[in-house]
């Protein structure tokens, strides 16, 4: 799909140096690697984000910042998420650089960020390393606070990723995940303390893959109904998952299950969003989250809002 979408037998795309013309033999195609990003709507997301920045407490990019977990792919999604040095959101190359906009940012990995090489072997854990500085997971389990005025807000993430390891063989490893029960367990663990220190206050997940119903079998996050079970049993009523680059809401029985859809993946073409979330107290007192879409508009470039948005 990618392929096609990306209209190779026009345009072949071409990865590596190509400023000068004695570069070209180190290029090669970007047929041979998984899906990548679109430069295009990144740059738009960009400009939206700098736009609102003032206004937004926490950025959250759920998996696949880069293409691989190769030293190269993950250099670029540490310059775009990391480097802080221009403090703007753009180089002098105008080429995207959020950490300049001073929004603290949540991430966790998917699915791309875990392969050890273009032909989806799981399990490479470079990711960690790079964002070490934000992602500091406890046996694959982050949790952040947000708080503001009279509410605070639970945000705990889980890495459902093929382990280094394991063996879930070529086809079922490409674009799935597996519930690790080590995993739960710690999800769990956390989410219980998040509780018991903060009564009354919610709780959000936070997962790559999506464990709503209706998701592909070659999307699928495997034993997904063992997340969906815990947060009934633990009173989450929110997941906000990625991956499946479809933007979905599955809504009417907690869970409440949000598929973001993808920002910039190549192979999303007028399918890019950027979600605002809001949570605020309603006229009788109970908190509520409100979730706006913005959809990137390739005629006016730029994120444009939706008609659709949900409060719950």
């Amino acid at each position: 799909m990618s392929l096609w979408d990306r209209k190779l037998w026009a345009n072949i795309d071409v990865v590596g140096p190509s400023s000068k013309p004695e570069s070209a033999e180190k290029h090669h195609f970007s047929f041979l690697k998984p899906a990548s990003y679109d430069d295009v709507p990144l740059l738009a997301a960009a400009d939206f984000l700098e736009e609102f920045s003032s206004e937004l407490d926490l950025l959250v990019v759920l998996g696949d910042l880069a293409t691989t977990g190769l030293d190269d792919d993950l250099a670029v999604a540490e310059q775009v998420f990391l480097d802080s040095k221009t403090k703007e959101h753009l180089n002098a190359a105008l080429e995207p650089r959020l950490g300049g906009l001073g929004i603290p940012l949540h991430v966790i990995p998917g699915n791309h960020d875990r392969y050890k090489d273009d032909f989806a072997t799981p399990g490479c854990a470079k990711f960690d390393e790079v964002f070490h500085a934000i992602y500091k997971p406890n046996k694959g389990v982050c949790s952040e606070k947000l708080q503001s005025d009279n509410i605070s807000v639970g945000l705990i993430s889980a890495d459902f990723c093929f382990a280094d390891g394991s063996d879930p063989g070529y086809l079922r490893r490409l674009g799935r995940g597996a519930v690790d029960d080590v995993i739960l367990s710690e999800l769990d663990f956390q989410t219980r303390k998040w509780q018991r220190e903060n009564p009354e206050m919610p709780v959000i997940w936070a997962l790559h893959f999506s464990p709503a119903d209706g998701v592909s079998t070659a999307l699928v996050l495997e034993e997904r109904e063992k997340v969906t079970h815990l947060a009934k049993q633990l009173g989450v009523k929110h997941i906000f998952c990625g991956h499946t680059h479809v933007n979905k809401r599955q809504v009417g029985t907690h869970p409440h299950i949000y598929c973001a859809g993808s920002v910039s993946a190549i192979d999303s073409t007028d399918n890019h969003f950027i979600h605002i979330c809001s949570i605020d107290r309603s006229s009788t007192g109970e908190l509520q989250l409100e979730v706006f879409d913005l959809k990137y508009d390739e005629l006016a470039d730029e994120f444009v809002p939706s008609p659709v948005s949900l409060i719950a």
